[in-house]
């Protein structure tokens, strides 16, 4: 048993985190304000190799391992959660998926464009009575000669607004179920697509939309796969994107720990530093052994991926402890702050805004739970 991070993964972990203090965290007040999408850091990133940290290096990647892959998520989430799913959040999801069922031609088509940061991908699940129940999905795609006709809409789609092309669940046969499901690309530019920003709590740089179908005609070509096999291709660019969204949360939580212990030190209260209260250090204190606890949860499960290994109820444990340290520790940090914290002058506030919807995407914190209890008393507490 290693617990220590090889060379590589700390040189990763520095550079990372200095990219992210530097390009990041000036501009990211004004990002947030104007609600606008930093395109200069996905740029950048897409110029360091990070977008596709975990993409194979044939297709423009840097074929990292899901460990230190973990790190740079992190690392970058520390300054913003946002920017960071908005710039990498596509790689992870779409990416994923392609490299594991895409065709050859699909994978030279999307991923090298997508690692250069010159295509955004979205993958569309959610639907409005579809979200933690997939097997529910309404939206349908007919096969009409050589081309798909595709009818519906989804829901808070992560990229939904900007991206190139779309990655849409649908139900070819109802009468199949789960299997009737397949995963089709529809181009931003296709006649009856639509899209529709979403207001939310946090995201504020980032972007979440609604998509419309209406009669979009696809050639058959488009399919991504084999159908009846659309939920579990998807399954498997979410199985990633757990991963990406728990190390995401600690990134997070360590970042508020961070701007606490600073301005515990700098706020002066009753003649001293707040950092002599006894109560400041207790709530400091359990940031930190919480944070460091859930990490190594994280790496762990990021270390049985990589070696291809069963990883379902870690990944199912890191992503339920680490979205809702996330919530936690954000909140106790705002708190800390005071009315300051309840202010973008300081950097707690954004984290405590983004950290509520970690707890959402990628599986709720409920449905976390019945996937472990099921793996562990092979009972499923749904049916």
């Amino acid at each position: 048993m290693n617990f220590e991070l090889s060379e590589e993964q700390v040189m990763f972990r520095n550079m990372v985190r200095k990219f992210a203090e530097q390009e990041m965290l000036p501009t990211l007040k004004d990002y947030e304000r104007q609600h606008k999408v930093n395109y200069d850091v996905i740029k950048k990133l897409a110029s360091l190799g990070l977008i596709g940290a975990h993409i194979p290096q044939e297709y423009g990647g840097l074929g990292l391992d899901y460990t230190t892959s973990a790190i740079i998520w992190e690392q970058l989430s520390q300054a913003s959660w946002t920017q960071t799913l908005v710039s990498l959040g596509q790689s992870v999801l779409a990416g994923t998926i392609i490299m594991n069922v895409a065709n050859k031609e699909q994978k030279q088509n999307y991923l090298p464009p997508a690692c250069r940061g010159e295509m955004m991908i979205a993958v569309a699940a959610v639907e409005p009575n579809a979200g933690s129940d997939a097997t529910a999905i309404e939206a349908s795609a007919v096969l009409d000669g050589d081309e798909w006709v595709i009818n519906g809409s989804k829901n808070f789609i992560s990229h939904g607004g900007i991206a190139d092309v779309v990655f849409v669940l649908v139900q070819t046969d109802r009468s199949k179920g789960a299997k009737g499901m397949a995963l089709i690309a529809v181009d931003k530019d296709t006649k009856g697509f639509s899209s529709h920003d979403v207001e939310m709590v946090g995201d504020k740089a980032g972007d979440i939309a609604n998509l419309g179908f209406v009669d979009c005609r696809v050639p058959k070509d488009n399919l991504v796969g084999e159908v009846g096999r659309g939920l579990q291709n998807s399954l498997v660019g979410i199985d990633t994107a757990r991963l990406f969204i728990a190390a995401g949360c600690v990134g997070m939580a360590q970042g508020c720990l961070d701007a606490c212990i600073k301005y515990a030190k700098e706020r002066h209260q009753f003649g001293k530093p707040i950092a002599s209260f006894q109560l400041v250090q207790e709530t400091i204190a359990r940031m930190q052994a919480e944070t460091e606890a859930i990490r190594w949860q994280v790496y762990y499960a990021a270390e049985l991926k990589s070696q291809g290994k069963p990883h379902g109820k870690e990944l199912s444990a890191a992503k339920w402890l680490a979205s809702e340290l996330a919530v936690r520790v954000s909140s106790e940090a705002v708190r800390l702050h005071g009315a300051y914290g309840c202010t973008d002058d300081f950097p707690v506030e954004h984290h405590y805004r983004d950290s509520v919807l970690s707890t959402i995407l990628g599986g709720t914190t409920e449905m976390h739970k019945l996937l472990i209890g099921r793996e562990l008393l092979d009972i499923n507490a749904m049916v």
